[in-house]
C-alpha cells in the first residue's frame, strides 16, 4: 500500500512539474514570437553545429585547436560544395535556359489542360471555372502598382534569406568554437542534486537530434540522386532540376518525393505523355518507399525513433504553427519531447534507475 501511494505522490508531483513547464513554455513562446525574427538564423546555426560538431569534436581530440578545427570543418564544407558546384551547375545551368525557353510553351499546354478539365468538370459536384484558376496562375493584366509592390516584397524576402545565410554560419563558427565552455556554464547552472540526470538527457538529445540533422542531409542527397536517375531513365525533360528539387525537400522528412512529383507531372503532361507523367509518378512512389523501408532506418541508425504516423501529425503541427521552419524542426522537436517525457515517465513515476531506461539501451554511441 505504501508503494502505490509513495508512486502516486511521485506521480502528483511529475504532474505539477509538468504544468509548470507548460506554463513556462506558454510565457518563454509569448516572448518568443515577438522576437521571432532571429530564430531563422539561429535554428540555421543549430543546425550546423549540430552537423560539424561532432568533426571538430574529432579533431580536438587528436590536438587540434577548436578554432582551428572549426575552421578546416568551414573549409571541408566550402570545398565540397565548389566540387558539387563543378559538377552540378553545368547541368542545372542548362536545363534552366532551357526551361526558360520553353516556359511559353509549357504554360499554354497548361492553360489548354485546364481549360479541358474545367469543361469536364461542368456538372458534377468538382465543377470549377478554368478562367479564374488561369487568372491566378497567369495573370498579365495585374496593375504596375501591385507588380512594384510585389516586387519589393520579393526583394525583402530575398534579403531576408540572404541574411539568415550569412548570420547562420557566423553564429554557427562562435558556438562550434565554444561549445565546451557553453557546456559547463550550463553545467554549472545546474542544481548539484539534478546535475547527473540532467547532464545524461542533454546527452540523448545531442544525439537524437544530431543524427536526425545529419542523417536527414545523407538521406536527402541518395533520395536527389535515385529521383534524378530514375526521370533521366524515362527521358523527362528537366529531369536534375525535378530531381534535385525532390532531394531538398526530403529534408523534411516524408515530403520531398511528394514535392518534387508535381513538377514532374506538369512537365510530363506537358512536354511528354500521360505514359511518362505515370512513370514519374511511380518513380517518385518507389523513392519514397525505399526511402522509408532502406535508407532512413539505416542512415538514422535509429536516432529519432518515431512512428510514421507521430511523424505526419508532427508535420502537420509544425507546418500550421511554423511554416517551413516548422516543418523543418517539427520532428526534432517531437522526438525530444518524447525523450524528455519518456525520461521522466520511467524515472519519477516508474521509479526505474537511470541505467535501466529503455531510450539508453536504444540510442547510438555519441559520436
Amino acid at each position: 500500500m505504501g508503494g502505490v501511494t509513495e508512486r502516486l505522490r511521485r506521480a502528483g508531483q511529475v504532474c505539477w512539474a509538468i504544468v509548470g513547464m507548460a506554463v513556462l513554455l506558454a510565457i518563454v513562446g509569448l516572448v518568443g514570437w515577438t522576437v521571432r525574427v532571429v530564430f531563422p538564423p539561429l535554428i540555421l546555426a543549430s543546425a550546423v553545429v549540430f552537423v560539424l560538431n561532432p568533426v571538430v569534436t574529432w579533431l580536438q581530440h587528436r590536438g587540434i585547436h577548436r578554432v582551428l578545427g572549426t575552421a578546416l570543418s568551414y573549409a571541408g564544407v566550402l570545398g565540397l560544395v565548389a566540387l558539387a558546384g563543378l559538377l552540378i551547375v553545368p547541368i542545372a545551368t542548362d536545363q534552366g535556359h532551357q526551361l526558360a525557353k520553353d516556359w511559353p510553351s509549357i504554360q499554354g499546354k497548361a492553360q489548354s489542360w485546364i481549360d479541358n478539365v474545367s469543361a469536364d468538370s461542368q456538372g458534377t459536384f468538382w465543377e470549377f471555372k478554368g478562367q479564374e484558376l488561369k487568372d491566378s496562375l497567369f495573370s498579365k493584366n495585374t496593375p504596375l502598382r501591385d507588380q512594384l509592390d510585389r516586387v519589393r516584397r520579393l526583394g525583402l524576402r530575398l534579403f531576408h534569406i540572404l541574411l539568415i545565410l550569412v548570420l547562420g554560419p557566423v553564429i554557427a563558427f562562435y558556438l562550434l568554437v565554444d561549445l565546451p565552455h557553453i557546456g559547463r556554464v550550463v553545467e554549472d547552472l545546474l542544481p548539484e542534486p539534478a546535475r547527473p540526470e540532467a547532464v545524461l538527457l542533454g546527452r540523448r538529445l545531442n544525439r537524437a537530434i544530431g543524427g536526425f540533422f545529419r542523417g536527414q542531409l545523407l538521406v536527402a542527397l541518395i533520395v536527389g540522386a535515385m529521383c534524378s536517375i530514375g526521370l533521366a531513365v524515362i527521358g523527362l525533360r528537366f529531369w536534375f532540376l525535378i530531381g534535385m528539387v525532390a532531394g531538398l525537400f526530403n529534408i523534411i522528412p516524408l515530403i520531398g518525393p511528394w514535392v518534387g512529383g508535381v513538377p514532374g507531372v506538369i512537365v510530363a503532361l506537358t512536354t511528354g505523355s500521360p505514359l511518362q507523367a505515370l512513370l514519374v509518378v511511380a518513380i517518385m512512389v518507389g523513392a519514397q518507399q525505399i526511402d522509408n523501408h532502406f535508407i532512413t532506418p539505416q542512415v538514422m541508425h535509429r536516432a529519432v525513433q518515431l512512428h510514421p504516423a507521430a511523424v505526419i501529425l508532427a508535420l502537420l503541427a509544425g507546418g500550421t504553427l511554423g511554416g517551413f521552419f516548422g516543418l523543418l524542426l517539427a520532428v526534432p522537436v517531437t522526438a525530444a519531447l518524447k525523450i524528455v517525457l519518456g525520461h521522466l515517465w520511467h524515472v519519477h513515476v516508474l521509479d526505474r534507475p537511470v541505467e535501466a531506461h529503455p531510450s539508453s539501451a536504444s540510442t547510438p554511441s555519441p559520436t
